[in-house]
């Protein structure tokens, strides 16, 4: 038995660590945050699987991590459309050897303990964590989370504009890593959840309590 699958083991029966709870006056300066990507088989959460996931730390003083605390690649166990291949770049003969989701599990779990978890369209990540968590007979606790795009939206960025690069360029941040690779969109969601931050912040709405009531969907 491998490693991964004696801790996927003690996961299906241990209970998860605390989520963070902490007070809504929190300033995002000091809120402990990590910026999470998923790349999929595809975009419907009943059926489809997690191929990559990679998760960022966003650390005191809205600084960056400079390498992501985890950055995996998944065997889905079924097959990979050639339509989702065709953006991320993976498919059965780069995954073979991977970790199931299962065995993945632990590192994934431990890389959001005690954090706010930021993504961008967020809500999507989550219902694909908490399903393969589901299937996989992992106990999964949903974490607070901001999601990018809800934020851009809430501070004035059309729906139109809400691709990662697209935000990053109307903020003049240049986009670093592959895009459409877990990392790579990780550290953009990190990047543009600090440049909407230092926005609220100037807006009066610097906490964590602040953010999330400012969260609204982006096609509103």
């Amino acid at each position: 038995m491998t490693v991964l699958e004696t801790l996927a083991r003690l996961g299906r029966h241990g209970p998860l660590r605390d989520a963070w709870n902490g007070s809504v006056h929190t300033p995002l300066e000091r809120l402990p945050m990590v910026a999470i990507d998923c790349e999929t088989t595809g975009l419907d959460p009943r059926r489809d699987r997690i191929v990559s996931f990679a998760a960022l730390r966003i650390e005191a003083g809205l600084q960056v991590a400079q390498q992501p605390v985890v950055d995996l690649l998944i065997d889905p166990g079924i097959d990979i459309p050639a339509h989702a291949t065709a953006i991320h770049g993976l498919d059965r003969s780069r995954l073979a050897g991977a970790p199931s989701f299962a065995e993945a599990f632990p590192p994934i779990a431990e890389s959001l303990v005690g954090a706010v978890l930021v993504g961008h369209f967020v809500a999507f990540d989550l219902a694909m964590l908490r399903r393969e968590a589901a299937r996989a007979a992992m106990r999964w606790r949903e974490p607070p989370s901001f999601d990018t795009a809800s934020l851009a939206a809430a501070l004035g960025h059309p729906a139109d504009h809400v691709d990662l690069d697209v935000l990053l360029g109307r903020m003049g941040i240049a986009p670093t890593g592959r895009r459409h690779t877990a990392a790579g969109d990780a550290r953009r969601v990190a990047d543009l959840f600090v440049a909407l931050a230092h926005r609220l912040i100037g807006r009066g709405r610097g906490t964590y309590g602040g953010a999330a009531a400012l969260q609204r969907a982006p096609w509103h």
